[in-house]
């Protein structure tokens, strides 16, 4: 058996017997497919992941670059009360128009806000009306801008706030110091940011299955960073 298959069975196998998903998740995965979204948000197990975090944290404020069709967003907002408020940035209007419809039919709608645009844009604008500070940040969007990105979130963040970076290790790729290809690239360049900073913890998990072979990172922020 190729590993490929092996990946994809063994991830089958674990998202079937540990992960009980709410019965909306389904409805929301076939409302993206019938739209035409990219079926490229986090696997099964590095969403509830991502739940469990946020639960773990007792997150009240999160911040979400990259929406997409909404899983993640689930994800977070269903670990929050009602008092809990998640900020999703989305640069496609679709996919944040999908996204509302999801989290809108898991009764989640109170706990969530989508603002459309440049994610950059909308995060110095954030910055500057001092918004914040976020106690869980994930970041699932275009990687050119990767530390850019990552670098204004530390501005939005506080002391314990727990960044979650997906698409990390890209197949393998980010040892390519040679790479022309910008993603390549992007992701890289939040490794010499990550490397130089001396006010987080940080790790990098490699992992494979139904996305391939990739990997995330889990980064605590040390120190108040607030702007």
């Amino acid at each position: 058996m190729k590993y490929e298959e092996t990946w994809n069975e063994v991830e089958e196998y674990i998202s079937r017997k540990v992960i009980r998903e709410p019965p909306y998740m389904e409805s929301a995965l076939k409302r993206s497919i019938n739209s035409g979204i990219p079926q490229i948000s986090v696997p099964v197990t590095e969403g509830k992941l991502i739940n469990i975090m946020a639960k773990a944290i007792n997150a009240k404020k999160a911040l979400e670059i990259g929406v997409l069709w909404g899983y993640g967003t689930m994800n977070i907002a269903s670990a929050m009360g009602n008092d809990g408020m998640v900020t999703g940035l989305e640069r496609v209007e679709k996919h944040a128009e999908i996204a509302r419809q999801n989290i809108k039919e898991a009764g989640l709608e109170s706990r969530v806000e989508i603002r459309t645009g440049d994610a950059m844009e909308s995060l110095i604008s954030m910055r500057d009306s001092r918004e914040g500070p976020f106690d869980l940040i994930f970041i699932d969007a275009d990687k050119g801008p990767y530390a850019d990105y990552f670098r204004i979130c530390l501005d939005l963040s506080h002391q314990g706030t727990i960044i979650f970076v997906d698409n990390m290790v890209w197949r393998g790729r980010i040892i390519e110091s040679d790479s022309t290809d910008e993603d390549v690239i992007g992701i890289r360049r939040l490794y010499d940011e990550l490397e130089k900073q001396d006010g987080i913890d940080a790790t990098v998990i490699q992992s494979v299955g139904s996305k391939g072979y990739d990997g995330f990172a889990v980064i605590r922020v040390l120190r108040d960073t607030h702007k």
